[in-house]
This record gives structure tokens, C-alpha cells and sequence, in this order.
């Protein structure tokens, strides 16, 4: 999936870091095997054989275990890292846990035989499907609460979905078996958005069973064999009942529409709140700010709403992009007598290779650009994608049509319209309009009709979104919505913001009172 042309910051950099050498696999030498107490609770408490546990190679050996203030025994999980590193992480028995080492990979990975890939939420639910004899994984650090508080691009939470690339794309089928509580259903939406929707299937446990192992203690081997027998893809469209959206339908009813983000600046929010599932078109005269704007709001959800972003920036190198970013981390300008220093740039860009990645425009078809973008979202938790400018992106042509043909056109909007959704992901995309005739001096504003190509660019997105400098004064920008799809995305309308010298966008203010308040440098 990462072809080798999406880049993180620290390519665009110099910096020197020590090589690790991959520890041997050598963890079965460090530990014992099961003791007959041991396998006895496996089986007794958990329907879980013998055989099972050592063809999965558990082991056993003596831990202080915190909360029991003692040394007790404790079954481990062996993790064999892709890397070459290893780990162990340990239970006692009544849920008390422990680690050696760091799990970083899905459990027993490197051993997926092919055919249906099972991936659960805990190693206990992983040996009970392969005591029916179904292969099955486990992510390495559990769920949480909430799906927002998952996507932390400084921790990688889910780089183990990266490292399984290859494995991934052999499995006939991707079943999502994580618990069918509140955690283990964001859990699944995380791997499933990474992943995609096209390849996961979802299984559905019995009204008195929350997961695997319940299922097998519960209800027995067959039940489980049926859950797997009865798992469904997940939902992407086409003719469905009712019903298999009975439990979002509540949700969304229970706590509102309103998933959009107010960006918190002037009474912009009133008019633009973006959202994840979305496709936002931004256009624009030359030098109406639309790409600077674009770059601050990309910014400002990174900054404060924890939104890592994927970069298609075709017309800015990367290298440019990351100082204009850099500026607006610093609050100075990266060129000038002012400017900020090389310290302070090397620390932002240490800031923003947490957050940022760029997919350089040496590929610029439209299937190699969101093919990156997945392996962006599945490395990094991007949750927005910015491609800027459209006329770079090549694809969509099929029966002969040309490149710019008006159903070539409309083929990449839809492949980008889906990919949003697959992934729950913002997608922006700007767009330059036609040639704008004048009127009375003044340049018309474009709207969706006005770009050029398609009446499409209107027709398939969420928003659309129109930059204009203020002829009158140079610093303020116009933002102007002619298309919202839902009112919980903003609404249509005019907000003026003005721009400081560092591309950074803020309500208006009086004029003339500061030096430099005429003077144009964006």
C-alpha cells in the first residue's frame, strides 16, 4: 500500500539517529511452559485445550504483580515484533496484566497461514477461535472509549495495521471479532476506517455474550463456527434493511448530527464547520489566498483538534509547505530580517512530523494518490486529506474520454466523495475556476458552475468554498459558501477574516493603527 512515494517530515530533514539492532527471537528460551494449574484454568474457566495453548505457544513463569502486592504465576502471550524485538505480555488469572518488553505487532502474525484473517480485541478471544480451528490475531493494546481519543498520530496506536500490510492484503476476508461493548466497537471503526470498508466483515455475538471466549464457555465450539458463518461485510451501501441501521439511528439520535467542528475563528464556524465523510471544494482567482487557506485551517485542526492531515500539495514543494507550516507554528516568518530561528524551525518540524505527512506529486493519478492516503490514515490516524491543486490529478479516463472530459472529471470527484466516506476522512480539494470575465473593473467571484471542467465540482461536494481578497484591503480575505450540504456543516454565506503575515487567518480588526498593515507579503 505505501508505495515508497509518501514522505514523512523527517525525510525533508537531516537528522542522525542511532541504529537498533533487532533482538533475537529468542523468547521461548526465557520461559517455562504451562504448569498442570495452568492449562487446568485454560480449559476449566476458559474452554481453552491443551493443545490449543501450546500450539500458540503460551508460556509460564513468576511475576510481582502490583496490585496483588505478591509474586504470583502468570500465563504469557508471546509477541515475536516484525522488527526482530519481542515481547511477553502476562495475565494472572483474575485480569491483572503485565508486559515485558513492548507488543508491538498483532499477535502471532508472521504465522497467518492465508484465508480469513480474524482480528480480535484480546489474546483470550484469539485462542478461542483457534480452538476451533480458525485463525486468529489480536491488536497488542486492547480499545478504548472513545473513537476521537483514538487518533493520537504521536503514539501510532495503530502502526501494528501498517507493519500487517502484507498480511492484510493476502487475507481472503478481514473479520473484525472485537468486543461488542462501547471500546470494542470503536476499536473496530478505527481498523475498519484504516483498513477499508470494501475488505472488513463484522461478527455478531449472542445477546448474553459480549466476545469470543464468552461464546465458547457459554453457548460452545459450534456457536462460535456459526458466529464466524454468519459474519456480514460491512456496511458500505446497496439494498439493506432497515433495521441494520437501527443502532447508528439511535445513536445519531441520541447525541445529534452535529459531528463538524467549529474552527473557533470569528463567526467562521457559522458558515464552515468541517467534517470527517466529507468532500469540500475550495476555488478561487490567483492570489485570492485559497491555498494559504487551506494550509492555516489544515493547521489549526492538527493544533487544537487533533486531526493528523495527509498533504497532495503539487504546486508547493513539500520542503516550502513545511516552512509555510512551520511560520504558522512559530508565528514568525521563515523569510525576512524577523524571521524565525533555525532552532525554532527544527522544533516546529519536530511538532509537525507528528501530525503532517506529504505524498509528493511524482505519481499524481488519482488512484496512486489515495492509495497513499490510505496508508497515510492506516500509519499516522489522518483524518483529513488536502489536494491542492485538482488539475495536477490525472485518472478517471475510461471509453476514450479525455483526461479533462466532463465524465472524467466527475469519475475522480466520486472515487474522491468515496473515499472520504470509506475512511471517514475530510478530503479537501482546490480547484482553479475559468478565466472570470470582469465587470466595471471588478472580478467576478466563481462559484461551483465556474470551475473549470465540470458543473460536477457543484454537484458532488459537501461544501463549496470560494476565497476574494478585499480589493479595498489587502489583508482581509473573504470566505464565501455557495454549497453546504446539511446545516449542521455551516451555512451559506460571506465572513471576512483578516491575514497576518505568516498565513495565519483571524477575525477583522481596525486598519491603519499598526505599521505594516498595508504591506502584502502572503
Amino acid at each position: 500500500m505505501d508505495n515508497g512515494n509518501t514522505f514523512e517530515i523527517q525525510d525533508y530533514i537531516d537528522i542522525v539517529t542511532d541504529t537498533v539492532t533487532p533482538q533475537a527471537n529468542t523468547v521461548e528460551k526465557l520461559y517455562g511452559g504451562l504448569t498442570d494449574e495452568q492449562y487446568g484454568y485454560l480449559t476449566r474457566d476458559r474452554g481453552i485445550s491443551a493443545d490449543t495453548a501450546d500450539r500458540c505457544g503460551l508460556v509460564s513463569k513468576k511475576l510481582y504483580i502490583k496490585k496483588r502486592e505478591a509474586e504470583v504465576l502468570c500465563i504469557g502471550f508471546q509477541y515475536n515484533n516484525l522488527d526482530g524485538t519481542t515481547a511477553t505480555k502476562w495475565r494472572d488469572g483474575i485480569k491483572n496484566f503485565s508486559q515485558t518488553g513492548a507488543a508491538k505487532d498483532l499477535w502471532r502474525i508472521d504465522q497467518f497461514p492465508g484465508g480469513d484473517l480474524v482480528i480480535t480485541e484480546g489474546e483470550m478471544d484469539a485462542l478461542s477461535f483457534e480452538e476451533i480451528g480458525i485463525f486468529a490475531t489480536s491488536v497488542p493494546n486492547g480499545a478504548t472509549q472513545r473513537v476521537s481519543d483514538e487518533i493520537d498520530s504521536t503514539s501510532k496506536k495503530y502502526m501494528y495495521l501498517h507493519n500487517a500490510d502484507k498480511y492484510l492484503k493476502d487475507a481472503k476476508r478481514i473479520i473484525i471479532a472485537s468486543d461488542a461493548d462501547s471500546p470494542g466497537q470503536c476499536l473496530a471503526e478505527e481498523i475498519v476506517r484504516r483498513i477499508g470498508k470494501s475488505r472488513c466483515w463484522r461478527m455478531q455475538y449472542p445477546d448474553d455474550c459480549k466476545d469470543a471466549n464468552d461464546v465458547l464457555r457459554k453457548h460452545g465450539r459450534e456457536a462460535l463456527k456459526e458466529c464466524v458463518s454468519n459474519a456480514t461485510p460491512w456496511p458500505i451501501g446497496g439494498l439493506r434493511q432497515a433495521t441494520e441501521y437501527e443502532e447508528q439511528a439511535v445513536q445519531l439520535f441520541r447525541d445529534g448530527m452535529d459531528h463538524a467542528i467549529d474552527p473557533g475563528v470569528g463567526e467562521l464556524g457559522q458558515i464552515f464547520r468541517p467534517a470527517p465523510g466529507t468532500l469540500a471544494i475550495f476555488t478561487g482567482i490567483p492570489g485570492s489566498g485559497k491555498s494559504t487557506f487551506t494550509t492555516w485551517m489544515s493547521y489549526l485542526l492538527a493544533s487544537k483538534h487533533d486531526w493528523p492531515c495527509a498533504v497532495f500539495s503539487a504546486e508547493t514543494s513539500s520542503q516550502v509547505h513545511l516552512l509555510q507550516l512551520a511560520a504558522l507554528h512559530v508565528g514568525k516568518d521563515f523569510k525576512g530580517k524577523d524571521k524565525m530561528t533555525e532552532t525554532q524551525l527544527r522544533d516546529a518540524i519536530h511538532w509537525i512530523s507528528d501530525r503532517f505527512v506529504f505524498l509528493d506529486e511524482s505519481e499524481t493519478s488519482v488512484e496512486s494518490i489515495l492509495e497513499r492516503a490510505q496508508a497515510a490514515i492506516m500509519r499516522n490516524g489522518c483524518r483529513l486529506l488536502v489536494i491542492d491543486p485538482f488539475n495536477f490529478i490525472s485518472g478517471g479516463v475510461s471509453r476514450g474520454d479525455d483526461e479533462g472530459s466532463t465524465f472524467a472529471i466527475n469519475k475522480i470527484l466520486v472515487a474522491l466523495k468515496t473515499f472520504a466516506v470509506e475512511h471517514d476522512i475530510a478530503v479537501w480539494l482546490v480547484a482553479h475556476p475559468k478565466k472570470m470575465e470582469r465587470f466595471q473593473g471588478t472580478n467576478q467571484t466563481p462559484k461551483g458552475y465556474d470551475i473549470a471542467g465540470s458543473a460536477h465540482f457543484f454537484n458532488v461536494a459537501d461544501y463549496g468554498i470560494t476565497l476574494e481578497r478585499d480589493p479595498e484591503l489587502p489583508r482581509v480575505a473573504r470566505v464565501i459558501t455557495w454549497k453546504v450540504r446539511f446545516d449542521w456543516y455551516g451555512s451559506l454565506g460571506t465572513r471576512r477574516l483578516q491575514i497576518d503575515n505568516v498565513g495565519k487567518f483571524d477575525k477583522v480588526r481596525e486598519w491603519g493603527s499598526n505599521p505594516g498593515d498595508w504591506d502584502v507579503n502572503i
